[in-house]
């Protein structure tokens, strides 16, 4: 569904998203790449942009392109927009889980740091929270509040592993440990609450199951979060992910 270089550039972007993807079947598999690529359009959008008014003017053509898709009108001819009209419509996406997506992820232009560790933690919900949420849907699965648990898990995660880069921005407010102990309280609740998750759903939640290691190292008591960034090997990711579809659990 998506074209080789399109597909080539997510892997790289987004590569434990699609690792997890891989065990979904071909189909599934597709409408989860075409979700991620629309989400990496989204989530790239202030790294493009001098000035936030250029970046809102991009979030507002997906908007309108959303609009055109859930309108029943003839939708703009994109690669990523396109296909996505009859995915979205197929599987009887609600629209206003999308348009929180936007809005959540237009939150990247704004300059201001988190007040607090429940604003991280909703902005977090917003995005990845809904993305899983989406993806969810998208195989088949009415998703619930486990689902979003994940999500926020995974983005309270990235927010830590990027803390280096942000803590002098938006993760100014938070305090480090805080911030892993929180990712790692939801990834908790989202494991009891997932166990009920169809096993054809659940490559749209495992990389949540990367959670526990990544947090694990970032909170080793030779990690400095002011000066250095976690890794995590592939070979490794994959393993765990296999672990975690065939066991049905994060």
């Amino acid at each position: 569904m998506l074209s080789e270089p399109t597909l080539a550039q997510l892997k790289s972007v987004d590569p434990d998203r699609l690792r997890a993807a891989v065990f979904a079947d071909k189909e599934g598999r597709e409408r989860l790449q075409l979700l991620y690529a629309f989400h990496y359009e989204l989530a790239k959008v202030p790294e493009l942009v001098s000035e936030p008014i250029v970046g809102q003017i991009r979030y507002q053509w997906w908007r309108d392109a959303i609009a055109e898709i859930y309108e029943g009108r003839l939708v703009r001819k994109h690669e990523i927009a396109t296909p996505l009209a009859g995915v979205l419509k197929d599987y009887d996406v609600p629209r206003f889980w999308v348009d929180r997506l936007i809005d959540g992820r237009e939150r990247d232009l704004d300059p201001r740091p988190f007040a607090n560790l429940d604003e991280a933690k909703e902005y977090c919900r917003q995005t990845s929270g809904v993305l899983m949420q989406i993806a969810v849907k998208l195989l088949g699965t009415e998703p619930d509040d486990a689902v979003l648990a994940a999500g926020e898990a995974w983005g309270l995660t990235g927010l830590a592993r990027a803390y280096a880069y942000y803590q002098k921005g938006m993760l100014s407010e938070l305090d480090f440990k805080a911030l892993c102990r929180a990712a790692q309280d939801s990834r908790n609740i989202a494991s009891k609450g997932l166990k009920a998750l169809p096993s054809t759903a659940f490559p749209a939640v495992a990389y949540a199951a990367l959670v526990p290691k990544f947090i694990s190292r970032l909170t080793h008591s030779k990690h400095d979060p002011a000066t250095m960034s976690v890794s995590y090997g592939p070979i490794l990711k994959q393993l765990r992910l296999m672990g975690a579809v065939m066991r049905g659990k994060i």
